[in-house]
This record gives C-alpha cells, sequence and structure tokens, in this order.
C-alpha cells in the first residue's frame, strides 16, 4: 500500500480515537490519556521535519476540533512535539543504526531506548498541553503531577499498542 495512505488511514484511526474514545475517558483530575501522539512517533527515521511538522499540526488541529476544547492546545503540543522528535531520536538513537525508513519502535530501537523517546516527548507535549490549560503559575504544582501522571499513563498505553499491533522483529519497517 502506497505510503501516504497508510499515514492517511493511521491519522484518521489515531484522530477517531482520541476524540472520540480515548477524550471522552474519565480517569481522573491528574490522568488524560493521548493515544494519538503514537501516530507522530511512528513516523520514519529520516522523515523530514517540515512534512512532520504539517502532520502534526494536521493531527493536533483534528483533535482540537472533535474534542470541542479550546482550539490551539492540542495543535501547539503537538507542533512542539514534531518540532523536537528529530532532536529527541538523536539523542536516543545510535548514529548510523538504522536506515532512513525504519521506523523507531520497541523492536527497532530496544525497550529502553524506545521508552526513552516516548518518555521525553510525552512530557514534552504534556507540559505544553496542561501548561497551556492552566495558564497560572499559582497551579503548578497541580500541572506537575498532571504531567508525571499522565506520562506514565501514556508510557503504558503506547508500549502495550506498539507492542501489540506495531511489533516486529528488531530492524526491520513496519511500513
Amino acid at each position: 500500500m502506497n505510503r501516504f495512505l497508510q499515514y492517511i488511514l493511521l491519522f484518521l484511526l489515531f484522530g477517531a480515537l482520541q476524540a472520540f474514545v480515548f477524550g471522552r475517558m474519565q480517569l481522573g483530575p491528574f490522568l488524560y490519556p493521548c493515544i494519538y501522539l503514537l501516530f507522530i512517533f511512528l513516523f520514519p527515521f529520516g522523515y523530514k521535519t517540515p512534512y512532520l511538522l504539517l502532520w502534526s499540526f494536521a493531527i493536533g488541529l483534528s483533535v482540537d476540533i472533535l474534542s470541542a476544547g479550546v482550539l490551539g492546545m492540542h495543535t501547539s503540543a503537538t507542533l512542539c512535539v514534531g518540532l523536537l522528535r528529530q532532536s529527541v531520536l538523536k539523542l536516543v538513537a545510535a548514529q548510523g543504526d538504522f536506515g532512513p525508513l525504519a521506523t523507531p519502535g520497541l523492536h527497532t530501537l530496544g525497550y529502553r531506548r524506545y521508552l526513552t523517546f516516548v518518555t521525553l516527548l510525552l512530557l514534552i507535549h504534556h507540559s505544553v498541553l496542561f501548561g497551556l490549560e492552566a495558564f497560572r503559575f499559582s497551579f503548578l504544582p497541580l500541572v506537575f503531577i498532571q504531567v508525571l501522571c499522565s506520562t506514565v499513563l501514556n508510557v503504558l498505553c503506547i508500549a502495550i499498542v506498539q507492542a501489540t499491533f506495531f511489533g516486529q522483529k528488531r530492524g526491520s519497517n513496519n511500513y
């Protein structure tokens, strides 16, 4: 299947799952599941940042529109993730280990490096998202707790989904 068509299908799947399933879950004041970020994580190592920013903008805006929240919060947070994804990958992945079409995953990066990659990007995303939501320094302790709790929840969710649906042998491409 054409790679662009696969991204469109993943975009629709993760956007719909976030807006209609995970975004409506009431898990308490400190837990917010963000499964749609896996869409950004699934792009190949060599994917160009400007294109990734377009996809990040689109998925963030669609979640903002479909969730009927404040327009721009998810968009801003996903743009930060899209902008910093390559830098975090360079920190986590060894230079020259993977081809430009290999996809970051539990089996390509290994568990420790993949969970580090996901955790760093989730901390960035949640800090921006919940910081914009609170928009006050007086709420900083609560924002910090919400960022940590939601990051732990989402690392677990993303690792389970990654291992279940996108897991393949080490070094192989998911697309």
